[in-house]
């Protein structure tokens, strides 16, 4: 093969493993953005801000433990506020934050840093993230969708699964992706998401500092969907279980005060306002106490099996290696190429 001839194989090949691997974000995003949510909570003078995704219709919201949990009580927060993305993300709180309604927490687990809350009155026709069943590998592209510190609520930041993370601080089961997919405080709780739009996991620590001050970038942490599966399978169990001893449920949170948030009507109806910028500064909580609940729930379903139309590679959780790649979407470039260097040979 002449070498003009050789580059430009080459040049296909090359072309044929990035379209391979391109991911629809704008369609990812559009279909996946609307079962994400932000999530309020406060307790006196302190709020926490994160987001989380609705898994069922019923309005459970699967997130981060340490979310809900108030750092100075180790508890959660006294009052949670769940908010859906509106049609049109417009940076304005007065705007962007109308469709609020008061949550319940189900269960959470602060040591694995899951949660599970429950929409009070949610609304119907609910969409939903899809968990992923299987773990994919080093090399994935995934995509998060949350609410960054100072960066626009609803973002989408796109990059890589870079390794896993067993047992991940020291805590058994608590398994990890590390990604270069950009997530910052407000993001915790937030799906990571593959190229067909399945929560692979759940965004939940940064490293940003070293011990000797050293930045440190790229370098995020999210929880598998493994995982995310297991302990829902267990929280949810015992949660119906504690159902039937409870003779009726919890009553809603108190009401607030003119300054902050205003209570939902108990209609399925959007709130009159939503909380000011100042009342929902971002902080990261953690602490640890028995989960209750007394809500009768149901498990989120299986994803439908195949692809959703993303992207162009082979079904969820699958990660093709470059030669696959090719000879997928390159075969004939491939073949030739492979019959070229075999003329060399001889």
């Amino acid at each position: 093969m002449a070498p003009m001839t050789r580059l430009v194989a080459l040049g296909v090949l090359c072309a044929a493993a990035a379209h391979a691997e391109e991911i629809d974000y704008k369609r990812l995003y559009s279909s996946v953005s609307p079962a994400v949510v932000l999530i309020y909570g406060e307790e006196g003078d302190v709020g926490s801000v994160g987001t989380g995704s609705i898994i069922h219709k019923s309005g459970l919201v699967v997130t981060n433990a340490h979310v809900i949990l108030s750092h100075a009580t180790k508890q959660p927060f006294g009052k949670l506020f769940i908010f859906l993305k509106p049609d049109k993300v417009t940076g304005s709180n007065d705007t962007d934050l109308k469709r609020g309604f008061h949550a319940q927490w189900l269960a959470y687990d602060a040591a694995k840093d899951l949660a599970v809350l429950l929409i009070d009155n949610a609304p119907d026709g609910l969409p939903t993230v899809l968990l992923a069943e299987g773990d994919v590998g080093v090399g994935e592209a995934t995509a998060a969708i949350g609410h960054p510190e100072h960066g626009a609520k609803w973002s989408l930041t796109t990059g890589r699964i870079g390794g896993e993370w067993a047992n991940f601080e020291g805590v058994t089961g608590k398994d990890v992706y590390q990604m270069e997919t950009s997530v910052n405080r407000g993001n915790s709780g937030g799906p990571l998401l593959d190229g067909n739009g399945y929560m692979v996991g759940i965004n939940t620590a940064i490293a940003r500092r070293s011990e000797d001050g050293l930045a440190i970038t790229g370098i995020n942490f999210a929880i598998k969907s493994s995982v995310v599966r297991a302990w829902l399978g267990q929280a949810l169990s015992q949660i119906e279980a504690k159902k039937s001893k409870v003779a009726e449920p919890p009553p809603p949170p108190p009401a607030v005060a003119a300054a902050e948030p205003p209570p939902l009507e108990p209609e399925r109806k959007e709130t009159a306002a939503a909380p000011s910028e100042t009342q929902i500064a971002a902080q990261a909580r953690k602490g640890a106490t028995p989960s209750q609940g007394v809500v009768q729930v149901s498990a989120p379903p299986p994803p439908p099996a195949g692809q959703r139309g993303f992207s162009s590679s082979e079904k969820p959780g699958r990660v093709l290696s470059p030669k696959e790649v090719v000879k997928l979407h390159a075969a004939k470039a491939f073949d030739d190429l492979e019959r070229e260097e075999q003329k060399h040979k001889h």
